[in-house]
């Protein structure tokens, strides 16, 4: 991109501003640079940033007026091939040290930006999409909080990767399975005996593909699990749900959640009956998600997750769908930043594919009415284990 493109109206605006501010002599530049309100520092190769590194106090003085832009919705459907999304809005993940700027037309002026991301694991929902001398950006918010000017959020579209959330959904049982079912987590050619070599004359299972478990036999360290005729699967490949014994605090009528962090799958029951269950992703070794029973204490339909500033695991996620805090700060999520359900991911949540966790969210207590954002009271079990 060509960041040295000037237009005429901002030649007229920044020369206007350098005048009013030489007009004042040395007293009014001492005073703006004590004030704060002066954050660029010009070098022979252009503008550096400001000397945080990562904000800026002010792009140009309020009274330029930016172009309109014309913001246009991101046609999700098309760019990922599919009927409809998992989740309520378009997300994408940024480039570490990405410019962010109020206006395409200051980074066009050469302009800082109002923000640098962090290096680390960063995602936004967004807003739309705009044209600007013919290049496309994205719009991240509009009168963010994140920046010292409460400004809009732009990014060129070059450090901005549009992400395809899972559409994996789970399964509803309509009576009490009579044996345990796993899920395949990665594709994989089954042994026709267990500890072999893949057989060619198996036909490959899918990934999420849905089998039964008929028996099972452990060599070496590693359980292999029957799946089919002939058919066995290592159970690294597999993540297994099998009917749990209700805890002796939960009521034989009430609905509650059971976690497992070995077979990394949930499932959820009236009762003593399983109505569902899909593979989960909890804490990774340096974040376990904490064993325990617990009660859903908070739900949030929309709520932003960040943490570890500073460090080379950095996050920021925009906009995580459908929360249930269980645990203080720990809870049951939609997870659009990935599709390795099975396995450990998270921080120490419990992340879910989108549509399971949108299902649990209608159906888990305290219930949500339509519209509300947020709601806290005594809710339904979570037994962690």
């Amino acid at each position: 991109m060509q960041m040295a493109r000037l237009a005429k109206w901002w030649e007229k605006a920044l020369l206007a501003s350098a005048l009013a501010l030489l007009a004042g002599g040395a007293a009014a530049v001492q005073a703006a640079q004590a004030s704060g309100d002066v954050c660029i520092a010009l070098t022979r190769d252009g503008p550096t940033l400001c000397p945080t590194d990562r904000t800026r106090k002010v792009s140009i003085p309020r009274t330029v007026t930016l172009p309109t832009l014309e913001v246009e919705p991101i046609d999700y459907e098309t760019w990922a091939e599919e009927e409809t999304s998992s989740t309520p809005e378009v997300y994408a993940w940024i480039d570490d040290l990405t410019p962010i700027y109020r206006h395409p037309a200051e980074a066009a002026a050469g302009l800082p930006p109002i923000l640098v991301s962090e290096p680390g694991f960063t995602y936004y929902s967004l807003v739309g999409l705009v044209w600007y001398e013919g290049e496309q950006w994205y719009l991240l918010n509009t009168n963010s909080d994140r920046n010292p000017e409460h400004a809009d959020e732009y990014v060129h579209e070059d450090y901005v990767h549009l992400v395809k959330p899972s559409t994996f959904a789970g399964v509803h049982l309509a009576s009490q399975p009579s044996i345990p079912f796993a899920w395949v987590l990665r594709n994989v050619r089954p042994s026709s005996f267990p500890g072999g070599p893949s057989d060619v004359d198996q036909p490959m299972l899918q990934k999420y593909a849905r089998v039964n478990i008929y028996g099972s036999e452990r060599v070496g360290s590693h359980d292999w699990f029957l799946v089919g005729a002939n058919q066995w699967v290592e159970q690294t490949f597999l993540g297994i749900v099998d009917v749990s014994e209700r805890p002796a605090d939960i009521g034989p009528d009430e609905k509650w959640i059971e976690v497992d962090l070995y077979e990394q799958t949930l499932a959820a029951y009236q009762g003593d009956q399983m109505i569902y269950a899909t593979p989960l992703s909890s804490g990774l070794p340096r974040w376990e998600t904490a064993p325990g029973l617990y009660r859903i204490w908070g739900k949030v339909l929309q709520d932003k997750m960040s943490g570890r500033e500073g460090e080379p695991d950095f996050y920021f996620l925009e906009d995580v769908p459908w929360t249930m805090y269980f645990n203080w700060d720990a809870g049951l999520h939609g997870a659009y930043w990935h599709d390795k359900f099975g396995y450990r991911r998270s921080h120490g949540c419990v992340n879910l594919p989108p549509f399971a966790a949108q299902w649990l969210y209608a159906w888990t207590e305290p219930y949500a009415p339509e519209g509300r954002k947020r709601v806290y009271g005594t809710g339904t079990w979570v037994w962690v284990h």
